[in-house]
């Protein structure tokens, strides 16, 4: 017995194992052949040859494919190459096609295929047709006399056995059963058994299935009959290149010398040096050998027709990539590895990543796909299971609300990804500290005992945030392509299984803060200050790095985060050559080789790690920082070639690492040892490689993002009013816009309320002062933020009626509009209670002229509103703060002076005075991070920030475990513990927490939706 109808969990939503979880599974059964026919889908193709390869398994490739209007469907099983290609055409005709007919579509693809199909109509229409045919016996025999036994006698065709298995074991149809029920969005007790597969749908054993069908063997051995007839077990495509071809008739050999040859001499001049030269040559030999030439032109051709991108990853180590603008670090100056890119030995193709503008991207992605058509299609995402979907949609199934299941889901920690949820939810939520105040009732154990077994299970397939693949001939003819939620075409496979497939992905990724760039330097040039950026060299500014040696970076791309802030303030230190090592070297769990790099920077003495690594590590103190240290030390220190040193590279990030590694470690311990290398010194390099974990940069990725980086610190120093407002538009980043517009304020930058007579829709810089946008009013739809400023720019409002009847806004939006003062300048001597006074007016006046009132009917001006006591201060900036989530006039904390002056507090500010010792400290939380001790203890670091400056403090596991179920964002705290400083960083140790009192009656809860009524 052969099974020929195997799903995996790749049939979404009704299979249970994984393709590792069935190779495997079915090698202990016995079996050395398997057919894995997902519904309507080659997803887990790359996985699944792999698995077979390590199980000992002869793969064969089919797919179901099924009929959307009739419900009919067949197996289509790959019998050679030319069957394999007409059943990617055939899935994407499923998914693409809306008129799509199996019964129709199938003949014309069938080469190549043995079909397999439990129909009378299907197999009759098909054997006609000239199809290779098969009638497909069900889960048990048929009887001697049933339509389908007797159509495939008369017709000649065989009849094979198709138990099929949709898990494992018996006891796996429970999950099978849960993934259906939130498949069809109902509960288990509703779930129709038409609905899931039966219960005996598991992978049985041989002898298991020659029992079942005794009375009909023949079914048993056709499937070995079929499965001869099958030659086909995987693609091999090679390295697949996209196409390029030149109006000038050029070879692309002879194309990509000749635009480098001008590039290099548009960024160095006409009279070109013998290191350039050089290395353009060694480039272009390698790079014509690989036959990449047409490649590096195609990614040329996209990026030049935008003004802004950056050029990262490996890639940026190619000069060839400089000169053609593909990347805009200069790998010559900067010493850049170019065999981490590519080497001769290199056997899958590498990538080029170039970041966009994020709101640029989507539209340069469509030209792409819109250029090449039926040749392009981007890469998917396989979206999995994690921990808190798990519960969550599990929690649905058994009927609790949304509420019942957000008061467990939320207490889920953040960090709790696929890698580290335990076997036993419930029992480590108990022990977890952020679940303290939780109480797992009946239906709790078993909802979370079924979603322990979800977790990392296919849930559906999204797009990835860049990649595109664009092939010679239509991509179909290598994988299916279907339509992803968002329109795009996508293909099947994620990114990893594109690679294995020899197809070279493209990645055009979106950058938030190449859009916060484009409007900073916009906002500078329309205030008619002066940026020149092709002469613009911000790595050379003295006060560009003296704003990064005191890590003053809020905002600024990729170093703002705290961690990283507290890094610059450490290492003191602000040139490009120590910003592209703190890049990398900031990776996650690295704070050893961080304090000896700071040691060794600040002047203690050093030695390498072995002689034979001194010009390797030299530029780094000897330390390992980037992924190509892994590759120069093992080519170093063990005799390793460029590819096999790469092969390393690529295996520690990888998740099966630990499969992978022992092979590579006996081989660089014996390089290394027939190098003269003590045992001791290996094994020390050896744990210092592994230190890294996948999680590095390599030298070009951290290069081209220190260039960005750059740009943005230059422009915060120079231009912090325009830059702001940049950042705080573009809606991106590490922090909030409430934490943004208090680094705003310590920048001397004057915040400006919205006002509809000025604002535009997003933040405007100009001088010392930022006009908050419109985009920041909660509750403003973008039709009516569009409306202001259109009715604006045909003459000013004169008062809040003729506001009303030109925008004509709904109520809620006008009393948020009232609320955070951005309607005060329509009556500059009103209250915004009395604003409030005339909307009510005018609601009444609406609701007595017509039988279906609305605001928004002409009426002459309300008379003047009566005389009401001023505005409370206390309200007014409460309502404001609720509109808003921060103040434009002051910072919240000054509304709880008294309670801060009781606690005897001392300011942000002033902490470095009390170093050693134990203070109390009222701050407002604005960012946190959980992480892992080396012993797996959770603890956590925290920003808080008061009116004079920001506080990283440091939750230690116990006082995580006491206090973490109490931390909520948006709000502030009263800290009480010890000032340590770290090389100059000052930071707090925190012992105790508590809210500040009345925090609730000063500004209510900020997170809920509603606009509060006046």
């Amino acid at each position: 017995m052969i099974p020929l109808t195997l799903r995996s969990n790749y049939s979404l939503m009704w299979g249970t194992a994984s393709v590792q979880q069935l190779c495997r599974h079915a090698h202990r059964l016995g079996y050395d052949r398997l057919a894995l026919t997902d519904t309507d889908n080659l997803y887990g193709l790359w996985p699944f040859l792999t698995a077979c390869r390590r199980e000992g398994i002869t793969p064969i490739v089919g797919a179901e494919i099924t009929d959307p209007k009739s419900g009919r469907r067949a197996v289509c099983l790959v019998a050679d190459a030319t069957g394999y290609r007409h059943l990617c055409q055939l899935l994407t005709q499923r998914h693409l096609q809306p008129d799509f007919d199996l019964a129709t579509g199938l003949p014309a693809l069938a080469a190549g295929m043995m079909v397999l199909t439990s129909n009378v109509d299907l197999l009759k229409h098909w054997h006609a047709a000239g199809v290779r045919v098969v009638a497909a016996m069900p889960r048990s025999p048929l009887p001697a006399g049933h339509p389908l036994r007797q159509t495939a006698q008369a017709l000649g065709c065989p009849l094979v056995a198709t138990p099929g298995a949709f898990f494992l074991h018996p006891q796996d149809h429970a999950l099978h059963r849960l993934l259906r029920a939130i498949d069809n969005n109902t509960s288990l007790e509703r779930l129709n058994s038409r609905d899931m597969a039966p219960a005996d749908a598991w992978l049985a054993g041989p002898e298991d299935y020659v029992r079942r069908f005794a009375i009909c063997p023949e079914a048993i051995a056709n499937t070995f009959v079929v499965a001869e007839q099958i030659t086909f077990s995987g693609p091999a495509f090679g390295t697949v290149m996209p196409p390029w071809s030149d109006r000038r008739g050029r070879s692309p050999e002879v194309a990509l010398r000749e635009v480098a040859y001008a590039g290099a001499r548009r960024r160095y001049g006409r009279d070109l040096s013998e290191p350039v030269v050089e290395r353009l040559e060694h480039e272009l030999g390698i790079i014509q050998a690989m036959n990449f030439c047409s490649y590096f032109l195609l990614v040329r051709d996209i990026v030049k027709h935008s003004p802004r991108t950056c050029g990262r990853g490996s890639g940026a180590a190619s000069l060839v990539a400089y000169c053609l603008g593909i990347t805009n670090v200069c790998p010559v100056k900067h010493n850049l590895y170019f065999g981490r890119f590519l080497n001769p030995g290199r056997q899958d193709p590498p990538d080029i990543d170039v970041d966009f503008a994020w709101d640029e991207r989507d539209a340069l992605i469509q030209g792409v796909l819109d250029r090449f058509g039926p040749r392009a299609a981007m890469v998917s995402s396989h979206i999995l299971f994690q921990p808190r979907m798990a519960v969550r949609e599990t929690a649905k199934v058994f009927g609790l609300t949304d509420s019942e299941i957000g008061k467990v889901t939320k207490r889920l920690p953040g960090f709790w990804r696929l890698t580290s949820a335990k076997a036993d939810l419930l029992a480590d939520l108990k022990q977890r500290p952020e679940a303290k105040a939780l109480d797992f009732v009946h239906p709790w154990s078993r909802i979370l005992s079924l979603a322990q077994r979800l977790i990392g299970i296919p849930r559906y397939l999204s797009v990835h945030p860049g990649g595109i693949v664009i092939t010679p001939d239509p991509i179909d003819h290598y994988v299916p392509v279907q339509r992803a939620a968002k329109g795009v075409p996508i293909v099947q496979w994620e990114k990893d299984a594109v690679e294995d497939a020899g197809l070279v992905k493209i990645d055009l990724l979106g950058n938030r803060s190449l859009g916060v760039i484009r409007d900073a330097i916009h906002n500078v040039h329309a205030n008619g200050r002066i940026l020149e950026e092709d002469r613009w060299e911000p790595e050379d500014d003295a006060d560009t790095q003296e704003t990064l040696a005191q890590g003053h970076t809020m905002g600024c791309f990729y170093i703002e985060s705290p961690a990283m802030r507290l890094l610059q303030q450490k290492a003191a230190v602000g040139d490009f050559e120590h910003l592209v090592i703190h890049s990398s070297i900031i990776r996650p769990a690295a704070n050893e080789c961080i304090q000896e790099y700071l040691r060794r920077l600040h002047g203690d003495p050093w030695s390498p790690i072995h002689p034979l690594l001194n010009d390797v590590l030299e530029e780094t103190f000897g330390i390992m920082v980037y992924q190509e240290d892994v590759s120069r030390t093992a080519m170093a220190l063990a005799g390793f070639s460029d590819a096999e040193a790469d092969g390393l590279r690529k295996v520690m990030s990888k998740k099966d690492r630990l499969h992978r590694l022992a092979d590579y470690r006996e081989r660089f311990v014996a390089g290394a040892r027939a190098n003269g290398v003590a045992d001791d010194r290996i094994e020390a390099v050896w744990s210092m490689m592994m230190s890294f974990s996948g999680y590095s940069f390599c030298k070009p990725h951290s290069a081209s993002y220190a260039r960005v980086s750059f740009q943005a610190v230059y422009l915060k120093a120079h231009f912090p009013a325009e830059f702001m407002a940049a950042v705080i538009s573009n809606q991106g980043g590490f922090y909030s816009t409430f934490a943004y517009v208090s680094e705003a304020r310590r920048l001397g930058v004057t915040i400006m309320p919205p006002d509809v007579q000025r604002s535009p829709i997003r933040w405007r810089g100009q001088d010392s002062r930022i006009r908050v946008g419109l985009m920041a009013v909660r509750g403003l739809t973008a039709d009516t933020m569009d409306r202001i400023v259109v009715q604006r720019e045909k003459g000013p409002f004169g008062n809040l009626n003729t506001f009303l009847d030109r925008v004509r806004p709904t109520v809620d939006e006008v009393r948020a509009l009232i609320h955070c003062g951005a309607l005060d300048s329509l009556a500059p001597g009103l209250s915004r209670g009395q604003l409030l006074w005339q909307l009510a007016c005018r609601q009444t006046d609406s609701k007595t002229h017509s039988d279906l009132p609305t605001l928004f009917d002409s009426r002459p001006d309300t008379l003047a509103p009566p005389e009401l006591p001023p505005d409370d201060e206390l309200v007014r900036l409460r309502r404001e703060f609720k509109v808003l989530v921060f103040l434009c006039e002051c910072h919240p904390m000054v509304l709880f002076a008294s309670a801060i002056d009781n606690a005897r507090t001392v300011k942000a500010a002033q902490l470095p005075h009390y170093l050693g010792r134990r203070v109390r400290f009222a701050g407002w939380l604005i960012t946190g991070k959980v992480v892992r001790t080396k012993k797996g203890d959770p603890m956590e670091f925290l920003t808080f920030e008061d009116e004079t400056g920001i506080v990283e403090t440091t939750f230690f596991p116990n006082a995580y475990d006491r206090f973490c179920h109490l931390i909520d964002h948006n709000r502030p705290y009263l800290l009480e513990g010890v000032v340590e400083q770290n090389w100059g960083a000052v930071t707090l140790t925190v012992g105790r927490v508590e809210a500040l009192s009345s925090h609730e009656q000063a500004l209510g809860d900020s997170r809920l939706p509603e606009i509060i009524d006046g």
